[in-house]
């Protein structure tokens, strides 16, 4: 199956690809198949879905965390990223993440991609956000750079930083904390220096992406937005990254911004309960309010902020969360903020083709449909039939990029063989 950014699944029984790894041909039963083709693969009745996309990485701290040699606080040779980076591509495929939004790509990075790149080893699809607008001018110099080694790197844009996490405290709120009602957070650029920095950025079509937890900061985005409507147009995508709490006053903004909501529901799933508590009764029912911003107009996009503290990649967790608003042990009762649950549809849409529009890679990669490239998993039972539970334990069987396999899973043996080996 394939989905649209809408969740409009589309269903299929075969691709056909060509040479240079893109889809050539959809095939549904009835239709006939070539007769001669270089190799042929059967998925012996499998459950093919689009390669997951990650859209809210730090792709070289998360590659760094998976070195046991490297020293936490060592400055990183060269040696050490490529590593690093090699890592970072075995772990992500295997779980099904075939392409990243790298949040925070610094000179250094790029440079390691782009050593992977020109020596083949680059199987991930990595679309890159600089760390600020200086790094950016330093990697794109005019402009972004054009999709490099087959679709798979580009700097799309910069990344910007207003405040911090809300289960830290560090989000900037319009109200006080409800459990700290005398802490006080800044804003880490005031209001001149967000819209100089993302007019910087803007001038020369630049994507810019702003990490904005707390409804106050989200708010200073939309105020920047709508004072550079006139001046920046075009289709922007302005992404706000996080969006952890987000003023319902705020949501009819959105409409007419072209705005994506890059939100991370691992957040929601580690930390409810204390989501509770910094916001209180009254104002928690916005926190995570993925429905509502998609609602209001907002193009999800669903990440997991690896590389960051506490963040790890759980793709099929994360989905079958985002359904229930529940834990893996059905708690609570009902799911919490259930009226911010969504569709199946919809949370896999948030990581394959709503995730590719976020990143301006429709057309590219996101959706299996002719034209674009043949990312692929076989996973082991259907997403949109299995319960919570299973949808929690699914199995990435194998991982394809570009028709190319690139991960495949070790059998597991049977109860019957584990007997005999005794």
């Amino acid at each position: 199956m394939s989905l649209d950014r809408d969740g409009k699944v589309e269903h299929f029984t075969g691709l056909l690809v060509g040479n240079d790894g893109r889809i050539e041909q959809v095939f549904q039963r009835s239709d006939k198949r070539p007769g001669k083709v270089d190799f042929k693969v059967d998925g012996k009745g499998r459950v093919v879905i689009p390669g997951l996309i990650d859209s809210h990485v730090q792709l070289m701290p998360f590659g760094l965390s998976l070195l046991t040699e490297v020293k936490p606080n060592a400055q990183p040779r060269p040696e050490d990223r490529d590593q690093a980076l090699a890592k970072a591509q075995q772990a992500l495929l295997a779980l099904g993440i075939t392409a990243v939004a790298d949040m925070g790509t610094t000179i250094e990075d790029w440079q390691t991609y782009r050593r992977a790149g020109d020596l083949g080893t680059l199987n991930l699809r990595i679309m890159a956000y600089a760390e600020g607008v200086d790094a950016m001018i330093l990697i794109g110099g005019p402009g972004q750079t054009p999709w490099l080694y087959d679709d798979r790197l580009r700097l799309n844009g910069v990344r910007l930083t207003l405040d911090g996490p809300l289960l830290s405290r560090g989000a900037a709120l319009k109200v006080p904390y409800a459990d700290a009602p005398t802490s006080k957070v800044t804003l880490r650029l005031n209001d001149t220096q967000l819209r100089n920095l993302m007019s910087r950025a803007a001038m020369d079509h630049f994507q810019v992406a702003i990490d904005a937890s707390g409804d106050r900061a989200s708010n200073t985005v939309l105020g920047a937005l709508d004072e550079m409507a006139d001046t920046y147009k075009g289709d922007r995508r302005w992404r706000i990254e996080q969006a952890e709490a987000f003023d319902p006053a705020d949501l009819p903004r959105l409409k007419d911004r072209g705005v994506i909501a890059s939100m991370q529901p691992q957040q929601a799933m580690l930390g409810s309960a204390v989501a509770d508590a910094r916001l209180g009764p009254a104002r928690v029912a916005s926190a995570y309010a993925w429905k509502s911003l998609a609602g209001a107009g907002a193009s999800l996009a669903f990440g997991s902020g690896a590389g960051t503290p506490g963040a790890t990649v759980e793709p099929f967790p994360t989905i079958g969360y985002a359904i229930t608003r529940q834990s893996a042990d059905g708690q609570p009762f009902g799911g919490w903020q259930a009226q911010e649950r969504l569709t199946r549809e919809a949370a896999l849409a948030a990581y394959t083709a709503g995730a590719a529009y976020a990143g301006f890679a429709e057309g590219h990669f996101g959706r299996l449909t002719k034209g674009e490239r043949a990312d692929f998993l076989l996973i082991d039972s259907d997403p949109l039939l299995a319960t919570p539970a299973e949808l929690r334990a699914m199995r990435v069987l194998q991982t394809w990029v570009g028709g190319k396999l690139v991960y495949q899973a070790k059998e597991r043996a049977t109860a019957e063989s584990t007997n005999e080996g005794r």
